[in-house]
């Protein structure tokens, strides 16, 4: 006799696959077939799966149609099936799955679409937290300035894309009407995104402001970041960059860096 736990699982394993396999015979039929009683249930995940998918990512299932969203929905599903009970967080990981489907194609723009757009999904439930006074900076000595550690406004993210992203989602929101053809190789866009009280914005950025920002959300001191800045274009202007992040309202708190050594 299988035991409740294993009864539970076969029907959990049930609602991920075609077979329902031996979880039948311990289905009570009340005038209904075991495998419709199951179907329902498998029926209601699949669509409320792919509903919240929709939802967390229109521009993907505008580009791709609903037919095919649908389909890279239930292959998502099956790849990476939800573990909590917020549905919120269903599609946390589609952009790296269409990464992984579209890997040496011409639709390889899509997983970009898609991380543009769950960077929009967080920035819409992310805390508020107010911006850097700049005057903060005004007291800590010269000598401390290279570990300062910024950190970013949880309603902010950073996107980077080899392809025009943004105008690729510009294009296809729903109050836009007409047939524009993007240049995929128009790109490449380096993007910030985030929330104010009138909603999410977007902002084109220099790449050198990306790089910075992108050192600060990795944890890195001022020093460390100006390090990798250097590294990547030997004229960066740390201060003309600061000055912009700031202006930008993207920074948060600095807190001085504690080295492990």
């Amino acid at each position: 006799m299988l035991s409740l736990r294993n009864i539970q699982s076969s029907f959990a394993a049930h609602l991920f696959e075609d077979e329902p396999g031996s979880i039948i015979p311990w289905i009570r039929a009340d005038s209904i077939d075991p495998a419709a009683r199951l179907q329902i249930y498998r029926n209601n995940l699949h669509a409320g799966f792919q509903k919240t998918l929709a939802l967390e990512y229109p521009v993907i299932r505008r580009l791709v149609g609903n037919d095919y969203f649908r389909q890279l929905a239930l292959a998502f599903l099956a790849c990476y099936p939800s573990r909590s009970g917020d549905l919120h967080h269903v599609g946390t990981p589609f952009a790296s799955f269409l990464r992984s489907q579209f890997a040496d194609t011409g639709y390889l723009y899509l997983a970009d679409v898609a991380a543009l757009e769950w960077a929009y999904q967080e920035c819409l439930v992310a805390a508020e937290l107010d911006p850097l006074d700049p005057l903060t900076l005004r007291d800590i000595p010269a000598q401390s300035y290279g570990t300062l550690r910024f950190t970013l406004r949880p309603a902010c993210r950073l996107v980077h894309s080899a392809f025009p992203v943004l105008r690729i989602w510009e294009v296809n929101q729903p109050e836009v009407t007409g047939d524009e053809t993007i240049n995929l190789d128009s790109g490449p866009d380096f993007l910030l995104l985030l929330r104010n009280p009138s909603g999410i914005f977007f902002r084109r950025i220099p790449e050198d402001d990306h790089r910075l920002l992108a050192a600060f959300t990795a944890g890195k001191s001022l020093d460390e970041a100006l390090e990798v800045s250097l590294a990547s274009n030997p004229q960066f202007d740390l201060s003309a960059a600061l000055r912009r992040c700031i202006e930008f309202g993207v920074l948060s708190q600095l807190t001085f860096y504690q080295s492990t050594l």
